[in-house]
This record gives C-alpha cells, sequence and structure tokens, in this order.
C-alpha cells in the first residue's frame, strides 16, 4: 500500500485541485474536475497550465498528471522561501529543505497571491486512479506565518501606531532589514524603487523604516544586523481590502525551478510572451522595456526569473505586476552582469541599438516601437534622476558608482551626470 497525504488547493474560494505527497517522497499535482469544466471563465492558476485562445489545449494540459519527486511541481515549488527562511522553517518543522510537501503545509493559508493549501480529507479521484493502493493518512496542523519566496531576508507585516509586527490577519508590508554582508542596501532598493517610478514605471508604495519600529516578537530565530538603523517596506500588491489577488513570478510562468532562474530563458523570450499572450499588448511590451531599460541603467544583476511577476486582477487576465526587488547590485558585485541575456548578452556596458533590435525581432514587434521606448525612458533618467538620487541621500559611494556606470554604456543608454 501506498500512504498519502493530501492538500486541496484553492484559489480564493474555488477549489482547483490536489497535491497528494506519499510517503516514499513523490508528489502529484492533479487538477479537479470541477476547475476543468469552468471552462474560459476558469480562474487562472498559472500561464504554465495554460494554452490562452486554445480551450481544446488548455484542456488538455489540465488533465495531465504533475509529477515529482521530494520537490513538489515548479509551480508550486516557486511559492515557498528559500534562503534564511527556508533553513528555519526546516529546523522548525524537522524535516529535510527538500521535502516541500511538509513546508506547503506549514504555509498554508499564507502563500503569495490568492492561493490556499488546506487539509483535504480524502483522496482525490485521480490519484486513486493513477496509484490505486494509495490509502489516505491524515494531516497533522503545522501553520508558520512566514509565505514569502526569494531569498533575501524578509517578512510579511502589518503596520499599527507606526510599528510593524506580525499578526493573524492580512498582512499589508513585506519589511527586509539590513543585509547581514551589504551595507545600506534598504537605501540603495528605496532609491531605485523611487526611480524607477519617476520615469514611469509602475511601482508599489515603498518607504524606509526605522529598525527599532519592527516587533521582533516571534522572529527570535533569525540573526538580524543591528548595525544599520534602517529597513526597507514595500507594500503588498496581493493584498487589499477587498481580499487577495492572485499572482505569480516568471519561473512559475515557465514551468522550472528556482535554481533556474537565472538560466531557463532570455529577456527576448520573457518579451515575446508578454507581447504574444498579455492584452493590452504594446502597453505591456512598453512596460517590459522601460523595466529592462531601467535595470540596465541601475546595474541590477539580479532581474531573474522570479523578479519578474504577473498578476490577474480580473482573476484571467495576464498583465504585468508592480515592480519589485530593484538593487543596483553593481554596488557590491564587481563587473556584475544582466541576470538574463538580451540579444544574446549579458553585459551592461555592450548592450546597444543592435541587442534591443534583436530583441524586437524575436518578438515580432516594430523594432521602431521598442527603440522609441527605450530612448523615452533613458531620456526621462537624464532628466530626473540626478537631482532625486542626491535628494533621496543616497550614499555618495553609491551615487559616484552609478556616475562610473552610466559612462560606461553605450550611446544607446548613456545617461550624462
Amino acid at each position: 500500500m501506498a500512504e498519502a497525504r493530501v492538500l486541496k488547493i484553492l484559489l480564493e474560494d474555488i477549489p482547483v485541485g490536489h497535491v497528494t505527497g506519499f510517503q516514499d517522497g513523490r508528489n502529484l499535482f492533479t487538477f479537479d474536475e470541477s476547475y476543468i469544466d469552468l471552462g474560459p471563465s476558469r480562474p487562472t492558476l498559472s500561464l504554465s497550465f495554460n494554452t490562452p485562445g486554445d480551450e481544446e489545449a488548455t484542456e488538455q494540459r489540465l488533465r495531465a498528471i504533475h509529477s515529482s519527486r521530494m520537490k513538489l511541481p515548479p509551480f508550486f515549488s516557486n511559492l515557498l522561501p528559500e534562503g534564511p527562511l527556508r533553513e528555519y522553517m526546516v529546523k522548525r518543522l524537522k524535516v529535510h529543505q527538500d521535502h516541500e510537501f511538509d513546508i506547503l503545509l506549514a504555509l498554508s493559508t499564507n502563500l503569495p497571491g490568492a492561493i490556499r493549501a488546506i487539509p483535504a480529507d480524502e483522496l482525490p479521484q485521480a490519484t486513486v486512479n493513477h496509484r490505486p493502493d494509495t490509502t489516505y493518512t491524515p494531516l497533522e496542523d503545522a501553520e508558520i506565518k512566514f509565505s514569502l519566496g526569494g531569498s533575501q531576508l524578509k517578512f510579511s507585516m502589518i503596520e499599527r501606531g507606526g510599528r510593524f509586527m506580525l499578526d493573524d490577519g492580512e498582512d499589508v508590508w513585506i519589511i527586509k532589514p539590513p543585509h547581514p554582508n551589504h551595507p545600506d542596501v534598504p537605501k540603495n532598493e528605496f532609491t531605485m524603487m523611487r526611480m524607477a517610478d519617476a520615469v514611469g514605471i509602475n511601482t508599489p508604495e515603498v518607504k524606509l523604516v526605522n529598525l527599532g519600529d519592527i516587533e521582533l516578537v516571534g522572529l527570535e530565530g533569525f540573526a538580524i544586523p543591528q548595525n544599520e538603523k534602517l529597513a526597507y517596506a514595500i507594500k503588498r500588491y496581493d493584498r487589499t481590502p477587498d481580499g487577495r489577488i492572485h499572482v505569480e513570478d516568471f519561473a512559475q510562468v515557465f514551468g522550472v525551478y528556482a535554481d533556474q532562474e537565472y538560466k531557463a530563458t532570455n529577456y527576448d523570450t520573457i518579451g515575446r510572451l508578454i507581447f504574444d499572450l498579455f492584452p493590452n499588448r504594446f502597453e505591456q511590451l512598453a512596460e517590459f522595456i522601460r523595466r529592462l531599460v531601467v535595470n540596465i541603467l541601475i546595474g541590477n544583476g539580479d532581474a531573474h526569473l522570479k523578479n519578474w511577476s504577473v498578476i490577474y486582477t480580473d482573476r484571467i487576465t495576464p498583465q504585468l505586476s508592480p515592480t519589485y526587488d530593484l538593487v543596483s547590485s553593481i554596488q557590491y558585485i564587481q563587473n556584475d552582469t544582466a541576470a538574463l541575456n538580451l540579444g544574446g548578452e549579458k553585459r551592461f556596458e555592450k548592450l546597444g541599438v543592435m541587442h534591443f533590435d534583436r530583441l524586437a525581432r524575436h518578438m515580432n514587434a516594430p523594432s521602431k516601437f521598442v527603440l522609441d521606448v527605450v530612448n523615452e525612458t533613458v531620456k526621462s533618467a537624464q532628466e530626473k534622476w540626478p537631482e532625486l538620487i542626491s535628494e533621496l541621500e543616497l550614499p555618495k559611494s553609491m551615487q559616484d558608482r552609478l556616475y562610473r556606470h552610466w559612462n560606461s554604456l553605450s550611446e544607446l543608454l548613456r545617461i550624462r551626470a
């Protein structure tokens, strides 16, 4: 007999499917017939399971069995934290770091977006059909209130009376404390986000908060540096007064694990997907190009697949989520490069007209449109950024590093300080 535990997957309150975790470490994800039967009006779980505009192909993908061993299938694996948060969780749960079913169970209702994974009271029929000798094992409650993916230490918190704390209600802010190895990361990220906003990129509300205003009760297992006084706060766009909004990152979109976030694809392919599948394709393409340009201008080598996301504000239609995790990584990593290839190139100083022209051709988009957006973004940055980074009091050493970086860029992208 094969013993198994089962989690019921809900998108908002709509049953989507089940994750079955077998005692031998194998995991299955199967969609429910009730979800499949909703047809084109069903809320989107992931573009990795959909073929937009082709319901027959979509149903075929939804009826497939998604199997993995130890780790969960990529969509669910990418919901889980990495780095210090994962280390904390596996120690507390007393499981191996790759026993992802247990981590998903512990996060349960505290997952990103609108997904919940709650204990099921029986085996789904798809599991029985796949493995008839399976027996159901009840689940033990192990909920932990940390829900954020990614490798940098961060917490989802609410603000009350100017203080930030963990709470059982809906979390509103993501708080990132100072980095243990790199100085002024909160100031860096705050400034880069404000710079992105200044050139028209869709950004959430951000602010710097005093580290002393963060309630650390419940966070005793984490080493939070106390040598800096500020933490970075960003408003969660997947939590609203009206409820949760579903999101997924591009590692989920492409169906790859987090360890492939720098390797699985390139910016050309991301752009092609956006231009092919997103409504308001030119508006969304312009937003994508602006973000590419800003990442080059600030020297951000961390714009990998998990730092680009899709949001479903109407539950079905994909669009780029507000931007996040913008940081000038060249401040800490000498000779850093872009996270992914653009037109076959990753070195910031080498990127120019030919690479954006190649991007346009790969997407079957007008080259003039792409280059016009590039030029408009650079012009806006030229007009607004030098004064802004001085006004925001970015440390002088960081300002100087940005100026040197700008001078190293191609004629297309150069900002003259």
